[in-house]
């Protein structure tokens, strides 16, 4: 999402919550409210985003709207993530899944459970079932023609990347689905195997900054390059 889109989106929830209280419409505010905080954690400013989530999951758990409750715990782990609260960001992924456990889920709200705790097994490296989850994700993502389903393939190569299986991601990316999405991101993931294959720093860095707009500007692949590139260092 373009930053000027979600700046409309953003100022128009905000203009729709106020219309909304002068005219008592309790449900559509929540409604809104569940967008506006994902929009919040979209523009990084998750402070805010998890104030209305705490006050929003408060009048939900009365109503017993499962639906709403399992987006606004998943909005809840996605925020927790970003600041780094791993276990409460488990346990809001938990109270989601729980939630969605007693109705149907849309395969999109599925994929987005699936990619958010693909992240969280990412976080706790265990990057086999991070793969698996993230497998889930671009499926149900390819399914519905959902472009995520781009992000998440090359989440599947971090994860083979970071399980230090850097061969499979060739592997995978001469698959059919890897060349199905050939482009600038999977390049750039196949850049990054080839550095750690030959264990190479200087190929790491270089393959770093030749493909720093796919790189830098996800902050999931951003975040454990990092962290790679100290394991590498060391």
């Amino acid at each position: 999402m373009c930053f000027e889109g979600l700046l409309t989106q953003l100022s128009l929830c905000e203009k729709l919550i106020e219309w909304c209280e002068a005219e008592k419409r309790t449900f559509l505010k929540q409604r809104i409210e569940a967008k506006y905080s994902n929009l919040l954690w979209l523009k990084k400013q998750p402070a805010k985003a998890l104030e209305i989530v705490n006050k929003l999951l408060g009048e939900l758990k009365k109503l017993d709207d499962k639906q709403m409750l399992t987006e606004v715990h998943l909005t809840e782990s996605r925020i927790y993530e970003t600041l780094e609260n791993i276990p409460k960001s488990k346990a809001s992924l938990t109270a989601a899944r729980g939630a969605a456990n007693s109705i149907y889920v849309v395969p999109l709200l599925q994929a987005e459970l699936d990619e958010m705790s693909g992240i969280l097994c990412c976080e706790e490296q265990d990057y086999t079932t991070s793969f698996s989850y993230f497998q889930e994700a671009y499926d149900a993502y390819e399914s519905q023609k959902d472009g995520r389903a781009v992000t998440v393939l090359k989440y599947m190569c971090l994860a083979k990347v970071l399980n230090d299986t850097p061969k499979e991601v060739f592997t995978l990316l001469n698959s059919k689905i890897g060349l199905k999405h050939s482009g600038p991101g999977l390049e750039a993931l196949h850049a990054i195997a080839v550095a750690v294959r030959d264990r190479s720093l200087e190929g790491f860095e270089a393959a770093v900054a030749a493909h720093a707009p796919e790189l830098k500007t996800d902050d999931l692949i951003s975040h454990h390059l990092d962290k790679l590139y100290e394991r590498m260092f060391e």
